[in-house]
C-alpha cells in the first residue's frame, strides 16, 4: 500500500511538471505573439480585413494578409471574420531603401506586368489527344431577386450571390455617388438580405436608383458585381418589387437564344436618353444602348461598362435589326440620339460614356459613319420621314465627298481628333490617307440604298454616282484575283494593303452579291457571283476555328466559327505580356471564335442562297448560324462574347451590341418574321 501510494504521488508530480511546461510553452508562444503585435482591434460590423489593415497599418497586400492570418490562426476564412472577435495586428518594419536602379536594370514593363492566362482545362479529343476547354467566363455572380418596401424610402432587398468573397451593398443613382447600405447580411446557401434606404424622404419620386452587391477578394479587390435597377415611385409598406427571377435551382435563368436573347439583353443594357450623364446624349425621345456587358474575367476592361460605353456602330447595327423586326419606335429613338451628334461637317464620334462621364471619343471613322448612314437610309425607307434627311446630307455631301481619294476614287478611313483625349472639342481633325476595304464596302451599301429612297432627287443621283465609281474602284484596286479575295485597303503612298482580314472575305462577297442584284446583265451576274463563292472559300480555308469551352456548372461543348485575320500583320501587335510589341501569330489562334465575323459569314450564305435558291448555301447559313445561338445561349442574359479570346487592345471576351445585332438580323431572317414584315427592305438592307 505504502509502495503504491508513493507510485501514485510521484505520477502527480510528474503530471504536474509536464503541466507547467505545456504552461510556460503557451506563455511563451502568447508572449512572442504579443511582442509581434502592434495591435488587438475589435471588429465591427461590415468590417474587412482589407479594411482594418488599411485603417490601422496604412498598408495592404499579399505580405501583410499572411502575416495576419499567422498571427491569427483562427482564421480560416479571410473573406469570413466574426463580429466582435479581437484581432491581432502585426507590426511592420520600414522597408529598406531602395537603391537606384540603372535604366538597364530596370525590368521592361512587358516582363513585370505578364498577361493573366485565362483559366483552362484538359478536353479529350474523341481522336484522341487532348484540347485546351476555356471556362466561359462567369456570369454575374447571382442575382438582386425582390425589394419589399418597409417605409417611404427604405425597403428590405433580397438576393443570391455564388460566392464566398466579401461583399458590400451600395445604392445610388446612376453617375452619383455609391452609398454602402451597412445591414448586409448573408447566410449559409448564399442569399443575402439588407435593410437599404432608397432616396431621400418624401422626394426622389420618378429617380431610378441601383442597388449593387460589390464582391471582393482577399486583397479588397472588386472583382464583381452584381446590379439592378428600380425606379423609386410611391407605394404602400409591404409592397413587393420583382427585379430578377430565378430558376428552381436558385441560379439566374439562362438559355436565352435568337431574337428572345437579344430582347432580354438590350432590356436591361438600354435607357431614356435624358437620364443620361453626358449632357450632349439628353436626346428628347431617344434612347441609349450601352455597348457592352462586362464579366468575371477581365477587371480592367470593366470601366466600359461601369461608364455607360455607348458605340456609334453598334447602335447602328440593332437600330437596323429592329427595322427589320417591325420595331420601328425603338429604332427611331436610338438613331435621334446619334443624329444630333452629326456636326456641321457631317462628322460623327465613334463611342461615348454616358454614366457618371462625359467622353467622347474625338475619332471618326468612315465604317462606323457608314453603318449609320445605312441606318438612316433604312428608316428613311421604312418611315418616310423628313427628320432624317438632314444628317443624310450632311454625311453624304460634308464628310463623304470630301473624303474621296483624288487617285483611285476610294473613300479614305476618317479623321484623328487633334488636341483633345475626349474632354473637350478637338483643336482640329488629321485624315486619315489610308483607304480600307471594309469601309467602302460599307459606303457602297448605304449609298445604295439612299439611291433607292432619294430615286429622282438631286441626293439620289449623287449616292448613285458616287456608288458607281466606288464599285469600279474596288474592283480596280482592292480585289486579289490571285488570292481569290479583296485586300485589306489600299493606299496611294504604299499601294495595296494585302493583309488577310475575314471582312474582306465576307462583306466583300456580300458587295458582289449586292452587285450581282443591282445588275441587269445576266453574264454580269454570274461573274459577281462566281467571285462571291471564291471569298467564302477563301473565309472557309483560312479563318475557320474551333472553341472548346466549360461552363462553371461543368458542361463542355464546343463552337465552331471564324477569327478575324491569318497571318501576321504589321500595326497589329500585342501590347502587354511577353509579346509585348510582336506581331499576332493570327494563324495559330485555332480557338478564336470571333463572332461578329462569324456572323456576317453567315449572313453572306444566307443571302447567297436567297439569290441563287442554292441549298447547300442554305444549309451552311444554318450551321453557322446555330453555332452562335450556341455560344448566346451559354450568357445568362441572351448576350453574346464579342470574341471567345481576349486580345488586350485589339479584341475583349465582354458580350458585345454589333454581334447582338449581327444574331438579331439572322434571327429575324430565320424566322420569317423580316419577310412579313419588311420584305423589300431586304433586297435593300446595307449589311
Amino acid at each position: 500500500m505504502i509502495f503504491l501510494h508513493k507510485f501514485k504521488m510521484r505520477k502527480i508530480v510528474l503530471c504536474l511538471m509536464l503541466l507547467g511546461i505545456l504552461a510556460d510553452m503557451v506563455c511563451a508562444s502568447d508572449a512572442n505573439q504579443k511582442s509581434s503585435c502592434k495591435k488587438v482591434v475589435s471588429i465591427q460590423r461590415g468590417d474587412t480585413l482589407a479594411g482594418i489593415c488599411r485603417r490601422h497599418l496604412k498598408k495592404y497586400n499579399r505580405s501583410v494578409l499572411q502575416k495576419v492570418l499567422r498571427l491569427n490562426p483562427n482564421i480560416a476564412n479571410p473573406n469570413l471574420i466574426v463580429v466582435g472577435a479581437r484581432l491581432c495586428l502585426p507590426e511592420l518594419k520600414s522597408p529598406p531603401k531602395k537603391s537606384i536602379q540603372t535604366k538597364s536594370q530596370i525590368p521592361d514593363a512587358a516582363e513585370t506586368f505578364a498577361t493573366r492566362p485565362k483559366p483552362s482545362v484538359q478536353r479529350k479529343r474523341k481522336s484522341g489527344g487532348s484540347q485546351k476547354a476555356v471556362l466561359y467566363p462567369s456570369p454575374m455572380p447571382g442575382a438582386i431577386t425582390r425589394l419589399k418596401w418597409t417605409g417611404d424610402n427604405t425597403a428590405i432587398v433580397e438576393g443570391k450571390a455564388d460566392t464566398t468573397g466579401s461583399c458590400r451593398f451600395f445604392v445610388y443613382v446612376p453617375g452619383d455617388l455609391e452609398y454602402e447600405q451597412p445591414n448586409l447580411m448573408r447566410n449559409p446557401d448564399g442569399t443575402f438580405q439588407v435593410e437599404a434606404t432608397i432616396g431621400r424622404q418624401a422626394r426622389d419620386y420618378g429617380t431610378t436608383f441601383v442597388l449593387k452587391l460589390a464582391i471582393f477578394n482577399v486583397m479588397d479587390e472588386r472583382i464583381g458585381e452584381v446590379r439592378a435597377s428600380v425606379i423609386r415611385e410611391r407605394h404602400e409598406n409591404g409592397d413587393v418589387v420583382w427585379l430578377e427571377k430565378l430558376d428552381g435551382t436558385g441560379n439566374v435563368s439562362s438559355k436565352l437564344r435568337g431574337w428572345a436573347g437579344a430582347r432580354a439583353w438590350v432590356a436591361i443594357q438600354e435607357r431614356d436618353a435624358m437620364q443620361t450623364d453626358n449632357a450632349d446624349f439628353r436626346v428628347p425621345n431617344g434612347r441609349i444602348v450601352a455597348n457592352y456587358r462586362y464579366l468575371g474575367y477581365n477587371p480592367d476592361e470593366r470601366y466600359l461598362t461601369w461608364y455607360g460605353r455607348i458605340t456609334l456602330y453598334g447602335s447602328a447595327c440593332l437600330a437596323k435589326a429592329l427595322l427589320l423586326r417591325g420595331n420601328i419606335t425603338k429604332a427611331e429613338e436610338i438613331l435621334r440620339v446619334w443624329a444630333a451628334q452629326v456636326d456641321s461637317a457631317g462628322k460623327v464620334p465613334r463611342s461615348a460614356n454616358v454614366i457618371g462621364d462625359n467622353y467622347i471619343s474625338p475619332n471618326v471613322r468612315t465604317g462606323e459613319i457608314a453603318h449609320f448612314l445605312g441606318a438612316l437610309a433604312a428608316a428613311k425607307k421604312v418611315t418616310g420621314s423628313a427628320e432624317w434627311d438632314g444628317p443624310i446630307n450632311k454625311i453624304v455631301n460634308l464628310y463623304l465627298r470630301p473624303l474621296t481619294d483624288s487617285d483611285s476614287g476610294l473613300i479614305r478611313g476618317g479623321y484623328n481628333g487633334k488636341g483633345s483625349t475626349g474632354y473637350g472639342k478637338p483643336n482640329g481633325y488629321e485624315m486619315i490617307p489610308w483607304c480600307s476595304a471594309e469601309h467602302n464596302f460599307d459606303v457602297f451599301q448605304a449609298l445604295v440604298l439612299l439611291a433607292h429612297v432619294y430615286k429622282g432627287a438631286d441626293l439620289g443621283t449623287t449616292c448613285q454616282n458616287m456608288a458607281s465609281r466606288i464599285a469600279n474602284s474596288v474592283d480596280q484596286y482592292l480585289w486579289d484575283d490571285q488570292a481569290g479575295t479583296f485586300n485589306r485597303g489600299w493606299n496611294k503612298d504604299t499601294g495595296p494593303d494585302r493583309a488577310r482580314a475575314l471582312d474582306c472575305a465576307s462583306w466583300g462577297a456580300l458587295f458582289l452579291l449586292k452587285r450581282a442584284r443591282l445588275t441587269e446583265n445576266e453574264t454580269d451576274a454570274a461573274a459577281f457571283l462566281k467571285k462571291a463563292r471564291r471569298c467564302l472559300d477563301y473565309a472557309d480555308k483560312n479563318f475557320r476555328t474551333r472553341w472548346y469551352y466549360q461552363t462553371l456548372n461543368g458542361e463542355r461543348g464546343s463552337v465552331r466559327g471564324y477569327r478575324p485575320y491569318d497571318g501576321s500583320i504589321d500595326d497589329l501587335r500585342h501590347e502587354e505580356g511577353k509579346n509585348a510589341g510582336k506581331m499576332i501569330h493570327w494563324k495559330s489562334l485555332n480557338d478564336m471564335v470571333w463572332s461578329e465575323g462569324t456572323l456576317g459569314v453567315a449572313k453572306v450564305w444566307e443571302e447567297f442562297a436567297r439569290q441563287t435558291d442554292d441549298q447547300n448555301a442554305r444549309q451552311r447559313f444554318r450551321e453557322i448560324y446555330k453555332q452562335m445561338l450556341k455560344l448566346q445561349a451559354l450568357s445568362d442574359k441572351g448576350g453574346v462574347l464579342y470574341s471567345t479570346r481576349q486580345i488586350k487592345g485589339q479584341f475583349t471576351m465582354g458580350e458585345e451590341l454589333a454581334s447582338l445585332g449581327w444574331l438579331a438580323y439572322l434571327a429575324s431572317v430565320s424566322d420569317g418574321v423580316a419577310e412579313s414584315n419588311q420584305n423589300d427592305l431586304i433586297r435593300w438592307m446595307p449589311w
